[in-house]
């Protein structure tokens, strides 16, 4: 139910434990996050968490795409013993998400428009973010536990 829920108000929750510290982590983001390093994603590193969100216009050799729809992630990290814990939140950018909201559960209601939004989300948002969650745990769990 717990899922239905977040896909419904179209974020998701996780959760990635590992043994890496929190020094680690960091930096393993930071040079994740780096634009010189990876063109697909950028981000800010706090001293509890951090945020990565996807570029919402990428270049491309014939031209370039445009994602207003492309994931954020906002992640806390908390250390105890030695196991920690990185909390996250992926969610569209704030903006779109208040502007978008609306249409959203207005289409719940139309039989037309449902499969469009549907359809939009699964390709803009949904994949999207499933790739970006899918990263972050490769780069957390290199070393680490699930």
């Amino acid at each position: 139910m717990n899922k239905f829920f977040q896909r419904l108000l179209l974020f998701e929750k996780c959760e990635i434990k590992t043994k890496l510290s929190k020094k680690e982590i960091l930096k393993k983001i930071k040079s994740f996050a780096d634009s010189k390093y990876n063109s697909d994603y950028y981000g800010r590193i706090y001293e509890n968490g951090f945020v990565i969100a996807e570029r919402y216009i990428k270049q491309y050799a014939v031209g370039h795409s445009r994602n207003s729809f492309a994931p954020v992630a906002k992640a806390k990290i908390a250390e105890s013993d030695n196991i920690t814990t990185v909390s996250m939140v992926i969610r569209m950018n704030f903006l779109v998400q208040i502007g978008f909201t609306p249409i959203w559960f207005i289409s719940m209601f139309t039989i037309v428009l449902l499969p469009f939004m549907l359809i939009l989300l699964h390709f803009a948002f949904i994949k999207p973010a499933k790739r970006l969650k899918e990263e972050i745990e490769n780069l957390l769990r290199e070393d680490g536990i699930y």
